[in-house]
């Protein structure tokens, strides 16, 4: 039996398995997405390789588990809970006139019981594009928030755009900056207040030496995002609330990415996370064909 009949299968019998609520988790539902993902796009007679006809496609797969799950400088689960994140991202590059476009699903898994209120599947749709010689990269997307163990009013929509300038010319190293902008609002009537989300961050790269633990060209990435808000969510509206910092490297092993990461969260008023700093950690493994 040929791989692509073989995950249509897998996931006809897992989809019916997670439509009984009462069997059907979370993960399940992740993992039958990433099924049926897969059978959507490799199920066809015209794929050869990583190109299904003309058109190149890049998919990777991730898993990752961070000490304490913080998105856009906000520790989401009470007493410090850590949580394991799946993913899966189809790519096609220069789809249409040299934009790329790629679509994801994502999950997030407490590792701790007591937050299964905060067990969270995320859809997503982008689309990229260098500009001036790739100097620019534009980019643009939808994300829907689904929170299947809660009520529906739960879920959050966003459109989204950001520009990212890959080197900020006259400095004497490589920087980059990053402008973010996301629009939330309810996907069901009587949920989170609606508003911005906005973020302008920078990063680098800095070759490693010719080390015995590192490999040629490993790099160690360092950055920093600051966020602000408009009152979107519930939130105190600031225009700087919190600062995410960032030093990470990655190994490369057969296709295989490995990337440990040290994180470091400054809250810049008492609203977030209770006015603590937080230092968490990551650990992601990725495979990409």
């Amino acid at each position: 039996m040929c791989l692509a009949k073989a995950l249509k299968i897998k996931a006809l019998f897992l989809f019916l398995e997670v439509l009984d609520l009462k069997r059907g988790s979370t993960m399940n539902r992740f993992l039958a997405g990433i099924l049926m993902v897969l059978a959507m796009f490799f199920g066809g007679a015209d794929v050869q390789g990583a190109n299904i006809g003309s058109q190149e496609v890049l998919v990777t797969l991730s898993d990752s588990y961070v000490s304490r799950y913080i998105w856009r400088g906000q520790d989401l689960y009470a007493d410090n809970d850590g949580a394991h994140q799946l993913s899966i991202d189809v790519a096609f590059p220069k789809f249409l006139y040299g934009t790329d476009l790629s679509f994801n699903l994502w999950g997030s898994f407490p590792l701790n019981s007591g937050h299964e209120d905060g067990e969270e599947l995320d859809y997503a749709v982008a689309f990229a594009r260098d500009l001036l010689d790739e100097q620019f990269n534009l980019s643009a997307g939808f994300t829907y928030f689904d929170y299947p163990n809660t009520s529906s009013t739960a879920d959050v929509a966003e459109p989204w755009f950001s520009i990212v300038l890959n080197k900020i010319p006259f400095l004497p190293i490589d920087i980059s900056a990053t402008v973010f902008a996301g629009y939330d609002f309810a996907a069901k009537a009587g949920g989170p207040d609606e508003g911005w989300y906005y973020s302008w961050s920078f990063a680098t790269d800095i070759v490693l030496a010719d080390l015995p633990f590192t490999q040629k060209d490993q790099v160690l990435s360092l950055g920093f995002t600051n966020w602000g808000n408009d009152g979107v969510a519930d939130l105190k509206p600031s225009k700087l609330y919190a600062t995410d910092i960032f030093l990470s490297t990655s190994y490369q092993y057969k296709g295989f990415t490995f990337t440990p990461a040290l994180n470091y969260t400054l809250g810049h008023n008492e609203s977030i996370n209770s006015g603590n700093d937080e230092f968490w950690t990551s650990f992601q493994v990725a495979y990409s064909f």
